[in-house]
């Protein structure tokens, strides 16, 4: 590991674990504030994981479904000639 990389990790680390160095007040205003930043990105997470889930399905039942009503059509055509 790189010398600059430990030294990220170091300082990261300390400023994880050192929160009384933070002296600061959080108003109603900013926690509300925080609090809506942190819901609205897990919507992004949840919505994103939806669409890599969902929309992917969706294509794959249309392309069944598609081929089952290609077949019927198919069918019901050579029965009644």
């Amino acid at each position: 590991m790189s010398t600059s990389l430990r030294i990220a990790f170091l300082l990261a680390a300390v400023a994880l674990l050192a929160p009384e160095a933070a002296l600061a007040y959080g108003g109603p205003g900013s926690v509300i504030s925080g609090i809506g930043a942190f819901l609205a990105a897990v919507a992004a997470l949840l919505a994103t994981l939806f669409g890599f889930i969902w929309f992917p399905l969706k294509r794959l039942y249309k392309s069944w479904t598609d081929e089952e009503t290609a077949t019927e059509e198919t069918a019901a055509s050579q029965a009644s000639e």
